[in-house]
């Protein structure tokens, strides 16, 4: 017995219908007592969602009457009350497992927007702020905050993802908060924000998580349409914008907060105009449910020298504190990528900043080469640099290349001879030192010379070959320490701290403080594999760096 004509049933027809073609049989050996126990399972789990019923009664309604019209059944036969016991609960059973796919947990997105109204949306503060223009929520008005207040999830959202699309005009603030409630007026002080600014006003960009894990890189273009995906399961928060990924955080216990009320719970989802000068537009804005006990995971950990707990509450400070921790010293060499470097600040939270080195016999060595550098790394949220080796680096590379740059790095450990031939001092076999004080008055003329150099970081500052380490309280006094610094401050040079140096030590970091000098921190790696930032990081929390100590490129 076979079906004829198109049967009008709802996706997916075939699974259902096959489980009906299959299992009728007015038998009582048909095995009824196994769909009993499945029905009564599946309607513990849904008998709270009235809209299932509601599916699952219209296509109940239609699949009988196809039955009716397509089999030649008897009316005594179709009454037989095994038989419909059995074909009830073929049905129940089939229905509700094809509206759990479709309805709850499956690839069906739910729409929050309509596109047409601000129906299920409540403004704070306002209402002259949000309106609808071409499909889309429009913001232009005294600062508000749009929170969804309709039927989806019962606006109480707790694993789930979201996407949308944003277009934000130059200079505008607005965010996307999350696990939130309505809040009257100002900034809702439950949930997570994930930042949507381009504000010169606000340092932290789009795709941070808000005085949490900060992004400094002003990503993506302002004034062009753009994606945002959100996915909050267990513990676990993604963001990724344009599909590259921003932000890969698990929430540690006891996460230090300057706002207690930033911590993972459940709620509705709200829009921000922070400001009359913000002109911001979302549309397409889809939910997808997850499953209540969805688990955290943290996926591939390779790249994070200590992923345990203490490690994310250190980051999780300096975010409250909103203090930037970027590392500018990452070379693209020894299997490091731009996708790993980003994978790398996604999940520690630590902003990349990429570089290769330029110069005479370097990877970067002609204006071409480092024009496609340049371009390659403009297409991820990191911050671009370059690290020059020759001492006339300024007059060889284009200024139009400079310009695309966010910094340029230097250090003092290549030195000229007296012939002007390149040293690498640390190769202490290539070169004499002799009296070490005759050798470090020429030293310190060339670490004078870079200093005054327009390079926005010093690496590695108060270097000294292993063959005079032990000198450095006699090399490095305390004048020519000063002398640096203040060159440093004055042409806004940064000094970095470096993971892998013995240098600077620090009494040069404290003399560097007192002067005003800004500082960095950097890996140096040679490879892909971790390298662990703790002298960074201890260096930071020891000296107490705050914001204004910290060296962020402003072009």
């Amino acid at each position: 017995m076979s079906p004829t004509g198109n049967w009008p049933l709802h996706r997916p027809t075939c699974h259902w219908t096959a489980i009906f073609l299959t299992s009728f049989t007015p038998e009582p050996a048909w095995g009824g007592h196994l769909a009993n126990r499945r029905f009564i399972e599946l309607l513990n789990f849904y008998g709270k969602h009235s809209k299932v019923w509601q599916i699952l009664y219209r296509n109940v309604k239609i699949l009988l009457v196809s039955f009716k019209k397509h089999f030649k059944v008897s009316k005594r036969a179709i009454s037989m009350r095994a038989t419909t016991i059995h074909l009830f609960l073929i049905l129940c059973t089939a229905m509700i497992s094809c509206t759990r796919n479709q309805e709850i947990y499956a690839d069906d997105w739910q729409t929050l927007f309509d596109g047409q109204s601000l129906q299920n949306w409540k403004p704070s503060e306002t209402d002259k702020t949000w309106s609808v223009v071409d499909g889309a929520l429009v913001s232009g008005g005294p600062r508000s905050h749009l929170f969804y207040d309709g039927p989806v999830g019962k606006h109480d959202f707790k694993n789930f993802e979201l996407k949308l699309e944003f277009q934000l005009q130059e200079g505008s603030n607005s965010g996307l908060f999350f696990h939130t409630e309505f809040s009257e007026a100002g900034s809702p002080p439950k949930g997570y924000e994930v930042q949507i600014s381009s504000s010169p006003k606000e340092d932290k960009k789009t795709g941070s998580l808000f005085a949490i894990r900060s992004i400094y890189k002003d990503f993506p273009q302002a004034d062009t349409w753009n994606t945002l995906w959100l996915r909050v399961s267990g513990q676990r928060i993604e963001v990724k914008i344009n599909d590259l990924l921003l932000a890969d955080y698990v929430e540690p216990a006891d996460a230090p907060r300057s706002r207690q009320g930033r911590l993972l719970s459940s709620g509705t989802i709200a829009l921000q105009a922070h400001d009359p000068a913000t002109k911001v537009a979302f549309r397409n804005i889809m939910v997808r449910i997850l499953p209540e006990d969805a688990g955290t995971g943290n996926g591939d950990t390779s790249y994070i020298p200590d992923p345990d707990e203490n490690f994310a509450r250190r980051i999780d400070r300096f975010g409250s504190k909103n203090v930037p921790v970027i590392d500018y010293h990452i070379h693209l060499r020894g299997g490091m990528t731009l996708e790993k470097s980003l994978i790398n600040q996604a999940k520690t939270g630590i902003q990349s900043g990429v570089l290769e080195n330029a110069g005479k016999d370097w990877p970067l060595s002609t204006n071409d080469k480092i024009e496609e550098f340049i371009t390659a790394a403009e297409k991820y949220p990191v911050f671009i640099g370059l690290q020059v080796n020759d001492r006339d680096w300024f007059n060889v590379i284009d200024a139009k290349l400079l310009k695309r740059l966010d910094y340029v790095l230097a250090d003092t450990m290549i030195m000229n001879d007296e012939s002007g031939k390149p040293q690498k001092l640390w190769f202490e076999d290539q070169y004499e030192i002799g009296d070490p004080e005759v050798w470090m008055q020429r030293y310190f003329r060339h670490c004078m010379t870079i200093v005054n150099e327009p390079i926005s970081i010093l690496a590695n500052p108060t270097y000294l070959p292993k063959r005079v380490a032990h000198l450095y309280d006699q090399l490095w006094t305390e004048e020519r320490m000063t002398q640096l610094i203040e060159a440093g401050v004055k042409n806004n040079v940064a000094f970095e701290i470096q993971a892998g140096s013995e240098f600077p030590k620090e009494k040069f970091i404290k003399l560097c403080q007192s002067k005003g000098a800004k500082f960095t921190i950097g890996r140096n790696n040679h490879d892909d594999k971790p390298i662990d930032l703790k002298k960074c990081l201890d260096a930071m929390e020891k000296f107490d760096l705050k914001s204004k100590d910290i060296f962020v490129p402003k072009k």
